[in-house]
């Protein structure tokens, strides 16, 4: 039998790939570098995707897309005013207990701290680990929870600054669409427009889908949660209820997120088993539901991710960009897809993305 032989790289081929490699590694670095900017480009971005069919609806009827740019903006702010004075309340007073909560946990942990030392304390002798003499030195340092928050955003106060220019960012986007529109446009060959404005096209439905379908998702949640945290008597139910639907959306660790908040306050409230059996099952409950049955009628027509692509994603963008990453994860590994399954050299990896 004839000894087959494999024909070695070439060197072009090689070097092509080490190309590849170094620019998708400049382009992680970039954003990585400037992740704010980033960040605030993409949610400026989505919110626009979802102003603009009310802009595009006045335009229709011959109001100049300035105005109706200016008009969604203010009613966006306004919609987001009229939400924070709605808890704001709520919040204030919020904030005002946590010292008495705060303190109220504090004896709980230190309630189950005494009972481990107790038992540590009665073990043998051998089994226990001896400290004598051995100073004890402790570090002062920043939280991992608080690093993992601010990875992406620097710091509270950049991140503040940054957002302010969010509604300026999506009037100009709104205002200009028309003119962006074309000039994008005109940077590819004539005869590949038509497919790029496809592609644009697909990222804008699914953009679209997504941001409203989750926002309905959480607000038929919040509004199962809610009640069910009034009823309860829980404090703070009209803060933690919506919270805890919001949470929830968040794939895989959304339910832990969300029963977090309402279960330690409920520690610090709560003498008996009964409140924390109810509220893990109200969380559960509605989550299961959303995820098995709103999401996929109201959200899951555009976004056709797999599970393995989706952990994947959440993994390299919480890496990434921490909290904020795994928020933003599935639209833009969505976003990632819609392209791949209009570009024909990447469609495999598109098919791979939303393969079963």
């Amino acid at each position: 039998m004839p000894e087959l032989k494999l024909a070695p790289p070439s060197a072009g081929s090689t070097a092509t790939a080490s190309l590849h490699v170094i620019a998708v590694a400049i382009v992680i670095y970039a954003l990585y570098a400037a992740s704010s900017i980033v960040i605030t480009l993409v949610c400026s971005i989505f919110i626009a995707f979802v102003l603009d069919p009310g802009v595009e609806l006045m335009e229709r009827a011959r109001v100049p897309r300035w105005v109706g740019s200016l008009f969604m903006v203010l009613l966006a702010l306004a919609a987001v005013y009229l939400l924070v004075y709605l808890i704001y309340g709520r919040a204030i007073a919020l904030l005002d207990d946590l010292p008495q909560l705060a303190m109220r946990l504090r004896h709980i942990v230190t309630h189950f701290q005494s009972v481990f030392t107790r038992i540590g304390q009665s073990l043998p002798s051998s089994l226990s680990p001896s400290d004598a003499g051995v100073p004890t030195v402790r570090v002062q340092q920043e939280s991992p929870w608080q690093q993992f928050l601010l990875r992406g955003i620097g710091s509270f106060y950049a991140f503040s600054v940054t957002v302010m220019f969010i509604p300026f960012l999506v009037f100009f986007m709104l205002a200009s669409k028309d003119h962006v529109w074309a000039t994008s446009l005109n940077l590819f060959p004539a005869e590949r427009r038509q497919h790029v404005e496809d592609v644009i096209h697909g990222i804008t439905r699914m953009a679209r889908e997504y941001v409203l379908g989750n926002i309905l998702v959480a607000v038929i949640s919040a509004a199962v949660i809610t009640p069910i945290f009034v009823g309860l008597g829980l404090p703070y139910a009209l803060i933690l209820g919506p919270v805890a639907a919001f949470l929830s959306l968040i794939p895989y660790i959304g339910v832990a997120l969300a029963l977090l908040p309402p279960l330690l306050i409920a520690l610090a409230t709560f003498e008996t088993v009964g409140p924390f059996v109810v509220i893990a099952l109200t969380v559960m409950v509605v989550h299961f539901l959303a995820v098995n049955f709103l999401t996929p009628k109201l959200v899951g027509h555009f976004v056709k991710l797999n599970a393995l692509t989706i952990t994947l994603a959440m993994m390299f963008w919480a890496w990434l960009w921490g909290g904020i990453g795994l928020v933003l994860a599935v639209p833009m590994t969505a976003t990632l897809k819609t392209i791949c399954d209009n570009v024909p050299s990447l469609r495999p990896l598109g098919d791979w993305m939303g393969g079963s």
